[in-house]
């Protein structure tokens, strides 16, 4: 299965880079770009930002062409879902050699925030710019995602810094101011991801735990945190329910000791290890999220995991893969598709801990 297919429409988040394979002009075939810019559940509610033109005719729709918002379903344009793809970054060598041309890439996309702030800085822009060859949708989509306008398709790169910008190094003094606005716009979105990166490493070396962030029902009909507990040596989401007030039937998440790496406010790298007993780390297998002893020749990769912006966990040793739990029993497991990667938070246990113990006593005293 190709790990770039999109199987579950639903699952694209905002600032997802998407290509959809265009195979009616044979025995050329060739792909289309674009931007998530709003999520939704069907075709018809997800919001794509992307180069293109209503107008039929070849050369017609090249001089109409702009940077538009439209429904994925518009941007789909008849073909079939099968043919879509998201785009990968920071990929491995062996995964971009391996790759299509423009499926996978070896840079680091930006944080969704500043992807999305560059899609609404050239909605409405391009009329009359499009150019196959240097300035086609994939240069847009790549710079939107990365800064850079570059097309793997064609190994060009865009004829300007900026798309659509014809003198990014005289501008214009419009032009100038907008694209200093737009640069500070970036910078403040930056500086929050830094912020939010500080928090996480002052969790650094202290008893954590995983938590998904998308609670789960239970039979009351309330909404109960679903944590990772260890069972033999794998992980699986348990539900905790503080209103539970017999704790001999309460699931108590396992505690981890977090090490975190940042080397970019869009590159987060972090580890776990079992806190009761240091000699366990956690390390994705194939099957399953487990927590074993480290072996003597064993790459540090293979117990790293890349933290996403939404909270999704990729493992460093499949690099592909990220961390989703199974329907039929929660157990955590690495999956070929983000679609059915899993969101997490990682939280202080301590603080945790004193929410468990007052959450029925709140309940009662609100009883």
């Amino acid at each position: 299965m190709n790990t770039c297919a999109v199987q579950d429409v639903a699952a694209l988040q905002p600032a997802d880079h998407i290509c959809i394979w265009d195979t009616s002009r044979w025995p050329f075939r060739y792909t289309h770009h674009g931007v998530v810019y709003t999520a939704g559940p069907t075709a018809d509610a997800i919001v794509v930002a992307h180069v293109w033109s209503r107008v039929a005719g070849f050369r017609a729709s090249q001089q109409d062409s702009r940077f538009m918002l439209t429904t994925l379903r518009e941007f789909l344009s008849a073909r079939p879902l099968r043919d879509m793809r998201r785009v990968q970054y920071n990929s491995s060598l062996l995964a971009d050699a391996l790759s299509r041309l423009g499926e996978v890439h070896r840079a680091r996309a930006d944080a969704p925030p500043v992807v999305l702030a560059r899609c609404r800085f050239l909605l409405g822009l391009g009329q009359g710019h499009f150019s196959i060859l240097s300035l086609n949708c994939e240069h847009v989509a790549l710079w939107c995602t990365t800064g850079v306008g570059w097309s793997k398709q064609l190994l060009s790169r865009a004829g300007t810094g900026v798309p659509f910008v014809r003198s990014p190094s005289a501008p214009s003094t419009k032009s100038a101011h907008l694209l200093q606005r737009l640069e500070q716009t970036l910078e403040d979105l930056r500086g929050q991801a830094r912020l939010a990166n500080a928090q996480l490493l002052q969790l650094r070396g202290r008893r954590v735990y995983l938590r998904q962030r998308v609670a789960a029902e239970t039979p009351q009909g309330k909404r109960s945190a679903r944590y990772a507990k260890r069972f033999g040596d794998a992980l699986y989401l348990v539900a905790n329910d503080p209103h539970e007030t017999d704790w001999a039937f309460r699931q108590q998440p396992t505690a981890l000791r977090l090490r975190v790496q940042v080397s970019a406010y869009n590159c987060v790298q972090v580890a776990f290890e079992d806190y009761a007993d240091p000699t366990l780390a956690l390390c994705a297998s194939p099957s399953a999220l487990k927590l074993t002893k480290r072996r003597a020749l064993q790459p540090k990769r293979g117990f790293q995991f890349e933290l996403g912006w939404h909270g999704e966990l990729q493992s460093l040793r499949l690099r592909r893969w990220f961390v989703g739990a199974q329907t039929r029993d929660g157990r955590l497991r690495p999956f070929s598709s983000r679609d059915k990667a899993a969101a997490f938070d990682i939280v202080d246990a301590e603080e945790a801990d004193a929410a468990f113990r007052t959450a029925p006593e709140a309940e009662g005293a609100v009883a």
